[in-house]
């Protein structure tokens, strides 16, 4: 589908681009494209840099023939003017914008300069990768106001930009506070106000600030934010005003007798969305707060209508959603809020007394502390960002503790072990009888969970919740055993409703006994079970919807014959089942394991005792989304260990919003990933305690 905008409020489709791209360019797929307020406009209204006719959208994801992933800078700069030398790209005396002076993301396919690409990291979801110009225009903007570090800024208008715009200044060391009349607007971004810590309201008791910036184009704005302005500020000209007959001469005067510096922003350089890039990874969930849909390319017509009204979020242009089939790498949401799921709760603490207990301590992670958190972390002796993931590790473990000194005394793992029914499907290079023997090994000391575990100081347990082989007493072994293995999911249910009740309830009560004896910091969950790739692919496709074919990957190391055979057996047995968005619980029970079912009462006990839980490969994973689905409020508590070569993990992992520690193309499980990555996590809360400020260390601080 091509959507082409001939004449003002006039939009027609025509067939996909037939031509050879003209020198220079490139055709990629489009993935997905955002909906701008600007779009709207140009429909509604024109726009002095349209050219008709001309296929809007410029907040765009594509993909290439290689299905990698890329943000689009939609600037296309002349490289030889006064401007683009001085790196003022935004200043380019012929610059030419996608979805204005060339065709735009509102298509199947787009023609584009290569060097206007951006890669999306792995992990980040293109929706989400959409915001990376808009953002960057907020970065952009920033940048120009040359703001010195805790500098308060008044932002006018908290729409999608607004936010973003707030949130880039939280992350340049900023005290931001957002202005939004519409308090309907306001209940809208709530959760993103929550996540963030950002200040919202109608008013402001604070006059005097250091910075006022526009973000909506009403002039009543425009002159508030000159009132609001103390001696000297900057005043950031960011959204242009709407058509008004004359602005009031004596709000303009304040210019004059304030001494204010005026900036004028518009748009952003590729720098600019690059850095974007960079924060949207740090914290997607974030982000995922600020969308209001995500439809296929039809339905485009009635929300240029809706946006147009200004009263929405961002709306997300998914041109996978009218294809028959989704690639892995086209997935639409990565945090997307998970089905009412009320009635799981009700059932397992009906059933379930140690449950009902647990359930009801939990809370969602406080996000009061972030922006404390943030700032603490930004002020140590280092550039802005640059330990990475290390500083978004030790700002969620202040979160989790509530504590801006977090701190980890005692680490556990637990390996909950289990056999699989539909290990009698030959999906495993290994028979069933591996599992008893490799849990004798982790009993004896000689597995890789043994060493590493050793080697980080980390207590380990296994956990027997359905080993086929009666095992001997051992002081590191947990006896949880619901039975001899599951059921065959290709032919019937995995296990029982009561069964998979029993599995919660024991992954509860061996983390809750443990606990008691001396609190637990964070825990890591691994596993061990022939077969276990099998289930945990199939729940983690039953909940994403991403094909088998697709998500299945070589667990014991299979061959390309038994790769097939391995796909083929997980497409019957969800078609047997007809097994797509059906409750957590119940695919727990359809096509889990007696393992999984112990991790995911691991983890909401985990949970209810607000200690971080480190998942490990796909199967933990696997058991993670369950337990999310079953209980949205332990998002906060959830670290990923390691991104497993099982492809199904990243497929969950986007849908959880979380994205992995490290990266060793491992795929052992056994729970090694997520030691490797609680020491990160442990290194993480000291740099947290121990690494000195700019002001402690004495060092200059030109932030």
């Amino acid at each position: 589908m091509r959507w082409i905008l001939t004449d003002c409020e006039r939009l027609v489709t025509s067939p996909d681009l037939q031509d050879e791209p003209e020198p220079g360019k490139k055709r990629f797929r489009v993935s997905c494209a955002a909906v701008c307020r600007t779009d709207a406009k140009l429909w509604k209204e024109g726009h002095r840099d349209l050219v008709l006719p001309r296929v809007p959208g410029h907040e765009m994801v594509v993909l290439d023939e290689k299905k990698g992933r890329f943000a689009v800078w939609p600037g296309n700069r002349c490289g030889g003017c006064k401007f683009c030398q001085n790196h003022q790209d935004t200043l380019c005396d012929k610059m030419e914008i996608s979805g204005f002076h060339q065709d735009g993301g509102f298509s199947d396919f787009v023609d584009l300069n290569p060097e206007n690409l951006i890669p999306v990291p792995e992990g980040l979801s293109s929706p989400l990768a959409c915001f990376a110009e808009p953002l960057g225009c907020a970065i952009h903007a920033l940048a120009k106001m040359n703001l010195k570090a805790q500098a308060s800024l008044l932002v006018m208008g908290g729409g999608p930009l607004g936010m973003m715009i707030a949130w880039a200044a939280l992350f340049t060391g900023l005290r931001p506070i957002v202005i939004e009349k519409n308090e309907q607007k306001i209940r809208r971004i709530a959760p993103f106000l929550e996540h963030t810590g950002i200040s919202c309201g109608q008013r402001s008791p604070a006059i005097d600030f250091d910075a006022v910036i526009t973000a909506c184009s009403d002039p009543s704005a425009f002159h508030e934010g000159l009132t609001r302005i103390e001696k000297g500020g900057c005043f950031s000209f960011f959204s242009g005003l709407g058509k008004t007959p004359s602005l009031s001469t004596d709000f303009i005067n304040l210019i004059h007798y304030k001494e204010l510096t005026l900036t004028g922003s518009y748009g952003c350089a590729k720098r600019d969305m690059e850095r974007a890039i960079e924060l949207i990874a740090r914290d997607p969930q974030a982000v995922s707060y600020l969308v209001e849909s995500s439809s296929g390319p039809d339905r485009l017509p009635e929300i240029l209508e809706t946006v147009i009204k200004g009263d929405s979020l961002k709306h997300i242009i998914d041109f996978n959603l009218h294809k028959e089939k989704k690639t892995m790498t086209e997935q639409t949401l990565p945090f997307i809020a998970p089905p009412e799921n009320g009635n799981d709760l009700k059932t397992i603490k009906a059933r379930s007394e140690i449950a009902r207990v647990t359930v009801g301590r939990l809370e969602a992670v406080g996000q009061s502390l972030f922006p404390n958190a943030r700032k603490k972390m930004d002020f140590k002796t280092k550039p802005l960002g640059a330990l990475g993931k290390l500083e978004d590790a030790a700002i969620q473990m202040s979160l989790i503790q509530e504590d801006l000194n977090p701190r980890i005394d005692r680490k556990n793992i637990f390996v909950f072990a289990g056999d699989h029914g539909v290990a009698a499907e030959g999906v495993s290079a290994f028979p069933s009888e591996v599992t008893a023997q490799m849990v004798l090994n982790f009993l004896n000391g000689g597995a890789a969970i043994n060493v590493l575990c050793r080697h980080h100081g980390i207590d380990i347990h296994v956990v027997d919740m359905g080993v086929q082989k009666e095992l001997p007493p051992h002081k590191d072994l947990i006896s949880k055993k619901i039975g001899k293995g599951t059921k065959n999911f290709a032919h019937g249910p995995a296990m029982s409703l009561e069964e998979a009740i029993q599995g919660i309830e024991n992954g509860m009560s061996v983390f809750l006994a443990e606990w008691e004896k001396s609190p637990i910091h964070i825990v890591g969950l691994g596993e061990m079970g022939i077969a276990n790739t099998t289930s945990a692919t199939a729940i983690i496709c039953a909940l994403t919807g991403i094909a088998p074919r697709e998500a299945t990957g070589r667990g014991t190391g299979i061959d390309d014959k038994s790769w097939g055979h391995k796909v083929k057996v997980i497409e019957k047995a969800l078609d047997f089942h007809q097994a797509c968005g059906k409750s957590g619980l119940d695919i727990l029970t359809r096509l889990g394991g007696f393992e999984i079912a112990g991790i995911v009462g691991a983890i909401l006990a985990a949970a209810s005792k607000k200690t971080a839980v480190v998942l490990d490969g796909v199967i933990s994973t696997a058991a993670g989304l369950i337990a999310w689905i079953i209980a949205p409020e332990i998002r906060g508590y959830l670290f990923s260990g390691h991104r497993s070569v099982e492809i199904a993990q990243k497929s969950a992992l986007e849908r959880m919003g979380l994205s992995p520690l490290v990266d060793l193309d491992m795929r052992l499980g056994e729970g090694t990933g997520a030691a490797l990555a609680i020491d990160i996590i442990d290194a993480a809360c000291r740099i947290m305690r121990e690494m000195a400020s700019f002001e402690e260390a004495g060092v200059s601080n030109n932030k």
